[in-house]
C-alpha cells in the first residue's frame, strides 16, 4: 500500500524525536555509573545534579523512548496487515499530544523543576507542569489506539470470513494493556499530584499513588516486550525459512499476557504495610503465572525455527 506524507512524516516524527533524546537519557545513565563507581565526586556534572540526572535517565529511557516506540510500531503494524492508514484526526493528534508532553516534561527535568525519578509519586514533588506533560504523553498514545480500533472495525466489515492476523492481535492485546494500567497513572498525575504540587491541596495519600503508579509502572515492561514478541511470531519464521509452530498457541500468549500482567505491579510494594498479606499472596502467584506466557512463546518461536 502507499502511505500519505503525513502519515510518513508522523512515524519519522515518533522515531526519531525520542531517538535524539535517548542520548540524553544514555548520558545521565552513564553519569549514574560514574557516580556510583566514585569516579565522579561532584554534586553536578554540566549543570545537572544526581537526582535530576537519574529522573532524566529513567522518563526519558523507560516512558518516554517506550511510549513513542510501541505507537510507531503498531501504526506500522496496522497500516502494513489491515492495508489501511488509521484516521488522520487519530496519528496527528495523539502525535502532537506526546511530542508537547515529552518537550514538557524534558525542559523541566534539564531546568531542575523535575527530580523526582521515574517513580514519580508522593512524597517527592515534581513541578505541576511536569505532571501535565505526562498526562499529556499518556493520553496522545490512548488517542493512536482508538484511531486504530476504527481502522479495525472498518476492516472487520470487509473481511469477516478471515482471522485476524497474529501483529494485529498482539497490537490490540498491549494497547489494551496499556490502556488499562496507564489509567490509574493519569488520575494520579492529573487529579492527586498536580494539585499537590501546585499547593492547590495539603495532604496527599502516599501509599495510593504509589499503588496507582505501579499499576502502570510495572506493565510499562511488558509495553516493549510484546512488539518483540510479534516480531518473533511474524518476523523469525520467515527469515529462518519456515512457517509459526503454532499460531493458536501464540494468540493463547498474548491473551494471558493480557490476564496475568495488568495487576502485579503491587509486588513492587511487598515491604509496605498497608498492602495486606491476602494481596501479597494474590499478586506473588500472578507474579509467577506471568511468566507461563513466556515459556509459550520460547517453545514456539523455537519449535518455529527448528
Amino acid at each position: 500500500m502507499t502511505i500519505s506524507d503525513s502519515y510518513r512524516k508522523t512515524i519519522l516524527t515518533g522515531l526519531f524525536m525520542p531517538m535524539t533524546l535517548f542520548i540524553l537519557g544514555a548520558y545521565n545513565g552513564v553519569m549514574q555509573t560514574l557516580y556510583r563507581a566514585g569516579v565522579i565526586n561532584q554534586n553536578e556534572v554540566a549543570g545537572i545534579n544526581y537526582y535530576q540526572g537519574l529522573t532524566m535517565h529513567g522518563v526519558i529511557n523507560a516512558i518516554v523512548l517506550t511510549t513513542f516506540f510501541a505507537v510507531v510500531f503498531g501504526h506500522v503494524t496496522m497500516s502494513h496487515y489491515l492495508k489501511k492508514e488509521p484516521p488522520k484526526w487519530s496519528y496527528k493528534i495523539s502525535m502532537v499530544l506526546m511530542v508537547a508532553g515529552t518537550i514538557i516534561d524534558t525542559v523541566l527535568m534539564i531546568l531542575g523543576k523535575a527530580q523526582a525519578l521515574y517513580t514519580f509519586y508522593a512524597p517527592l514533588k515534581n513541578s505541576p507542569l511536569f505532571y501535565l506533560g505526562t498526562s499529556l504523553l499518556i493520553v496522545g498514545s490512548w488517542i493512536a489506539f482508538f484511531g486504530w480500533i476504527q481502522v479495525y472495525t472498518e476492516w472487520r466489515k470487509e473481511n469477516r470470513e478471515r482471522k485476524m492476523h497474529i501483529a494485529v492481535l498482539g497490537t490490540f492485546v498491549n494497547f489494551t494493556m496499556w490502556f488499562i494500567a496507564s489509567i490509574p497513572v493519569a488520575y494520579e498525575s492529573l487529579v492527586i499530584l498536580l494539585p499537590w504540587s501546585a499547593g492547590w491541596t495539603n495532604d496527599v495519600n502516599v501509599p495510593l499513588t504509589r499503588m496507582l503508579f505501579w499499576m502502570f509502572g510495572h506493565p510499562l515492561v511488558y509495553f516493549w516486550l510484546l512488539p518483540a514478541y510479534i516480531a518473533f511470531y511474524t518476523i523469525l519464521p520467515k527469515v529462518s525459512g519456515g512457517k509459526l509452530y503454532s499460531g493458536n498457541a501464540a494468540r493463547l500468549a498474548f491473551l494471558l499476557f493480557l490476564i496475568l500482567s495488568t495487576p502485579v505491579g503491587v509486588h513492587h510494594q511487598f515491604s509496605e504495610p498497608v498492602m495486606g498479606q491476602g494481596t501479597k499472596l494474590w499478586v506473588s502467584i500472578l507474579t509467577y503465572a506471568v511468566s507461563i506466557p513466556s515459556f509459550m512463546t520460547a517453545f514456539t518461536v523455537g519449535a518455529s525455527l527448528e
